[in-house]
């Protein structure tokens, strides 16, 4: 079997080792076995039966088109969308990848506006290795499949996983701009797509002790759309005996894989920390049925729990404001490394779910406790955000409130939610002369806010409101 493969680039002389890289590529238990040939062109020779295009930097463009225009895979490196004509794409074809250096994320996210699947590598590495490897697993995906594959049945694998997964690298593709997140997959693993979260240094584990690297990641295998998208922390053994140090993750994070909310005494306090922050956030879920355990210790690597995302929740809302939460408890509940304030009377032992919870809430899918919620109460109140900015500042000043930093954006009461909410919600018979913003709503006979209040208020004790601050006369 015979491949052949075009590489278009602007003042690049290509020695003739960088080619033997993609000729000699072969990976174990491949299709393209080692009797294959792949031929390597570095100019245009008026060929119509190439299998892959390469298009690097400015030549990027031409690649795609010709790609396009031929009905084959494309590989574009370093393409500056911007002086590309993207008007023309092709809906059916959408096998385009996309090979990005680290500095050019910006360049990246372009990219992701049009396609939906890039790479990324080091500028202290070399770029042909990435070539050689995407273009071997483009030969893999697509070619061998059209050219020689005879079998019915792995020929419609191959083809619904592609079309399946797209799904899901529309969902992921959507990270490049997720804050704190930073893209790092497993080197020579070009079927893991990674996103880390790594808020203070994009170049090291959020956290490393005795050995032992805590990522907090959202991942997916292109090649298993049937796994779907899956979230949660993933240790690393970069030192030390392998099998002590997966029992001390163990014991840092015991199997409580499909607990019941009646057993929660067997939890650690970290367990039900997470679990309640996690279920007061996003209403709708129970975490406690979520947390999935790992079944391998695979090179090292070894997922204390992961989490599937739903097909429709949103990755970015749900997937990446969760990973951040769990974040936050295991850096204070495992590390010590959050400020919590008078830690002894603030420890949280968990609260559970409510025994029954049946109400109709237009604003189920806004997540409790977050920035999107405050963002909404504010634009409840005809988008003027300065009055309750100043509303809630006035509120911790006086002490009525105070932030809860474990959360995206949380206040607990100081006081009864009863007196809260009739002296400076509904009214304004304060001492503090704080004045409720929510009295000319009322009159308008606008009453949903008091369901965004719900979400950025915790009550005195810790608990979560549903619905008490529209039943409080």
């Amino acid at each position: 079997m015979k491949y052949k493969v075009l590489i278009l680039s602007k003042g690049i002389d290509f020695p003739e080792s960088d080619l033997d890289k993609i000729k000699n590529k072969r990976i174990e238990d491949s299709v393209i076995s080692s009797t294959d040939t792949i031929e390597v062109l570095t100019s245009d020779d008026g060929s119509e039966d190439i299998d892959v295009f390469v298009g690097i930097g400015d030549k990027a463009e031409e690649a795609r088109c010709r790609a396009q225009k031929a009905k084959k895979p494309s590989l574009l490196c370093d393409m500056n969308c911007s002086k590309a004509d993207l008007k023309d794409i092709d809906a059916t074809i959408p096998y385009t990848w996309g090979l990005f250096s680290k500095n050019n994320k910006d360049k990246e996210k372009a990219f992701l506006k049009h396609f939906n699947l890039s790479f990324v590598y080091d500028d202290a590495e070399d770029i042909m290795d990435y070539i050689a490897s995407l273009v071997f697993h483009m030969l893999e995906e697509f070619s061998y499949h059209s050219k020689y594959n005879k079998d019915i049945g792995y020929k419609k694998q191959a083809e619904f996983i592609h079309e399946f997964t797209q799904f899901y690298l529309d969902k992921m593709k959507k990270l490049v701009a997720a804050e704190g997140f930073v893209r790092e997959d497993i080197k020579d693993d070009f079927y893991h797509i990674i996103y880390r979260y790594r808020p203070k240094d994009s170049n090291k584990p959020f956290h490393s002790i005795d050995g032992r690297d805590y990522d907090f990641v959202i991942e997916y295998h292109r090649g298993k759309p049937s796994e779907g998208i899956y979230y949660g922390i993933k240790g690393e053994v970069t030192s030390g005996d392998l099998e002590e140090q997966c029992e001390k993750f163990r014991k840092e994070w015991p199997n409580i894989f499909m607990k019941e909310h009646k057993n929660r005494n067997s939890l650690s306090d970290l367990q039900k920390a997470t679990t309640d922050i996690l279920n007061d956030t996003f209403l709708w879920k129970d975490f406690l049925k979520c947390f999935k355990p790992t079944d391998n210790f695979s090179k090292r690597r070894y997922w204390l729990f992961w989490i599937t995302l739903n097909d429709d929740e949103d990755v970015i809302s749900v997937a990446a404001l969760a990973v951040k939460l769990i974040s936050k408890s295991f850096a204070e509940y495992l590390w010590n490394d959050t400020v919590f304030v008078d830690r002894e009377n603030e420890k949280r032992k968990g609260r559970g779910r409510p025994k029954k919870w049946d109400k109709k809430d237009i604003y189920l899918r806004i997540p409790y406790f977050s920035n999107e919620a405050y963002d909404k109460l504010c634009e409840a109140y005809y988008g003027e955000r300065e009055i309750i900015e100043e509303w809630i500042e006035k509120l911790e000043t006086n002490e009525i409130i105070r932030k809860e930093n474990l959360y995206e954006k949380c206040y607990r009461l100081n006081i009864d939610s009863k007196v809260f909410i009739h002296d400076y919600v509904k009214k304004s018979s304060n001492n503090e002369n704080i004045k409720s913003p929510f009295i000319i709503v009322k009159q308008k006979k606008k009453m949903y806010y008091y369901d965004l209040l719900d979400r950025l208020f915790l009550q005195k004790d810790g608990n979560r409101s549903i619905g008490y601050y529209r039943s409080v006369d």
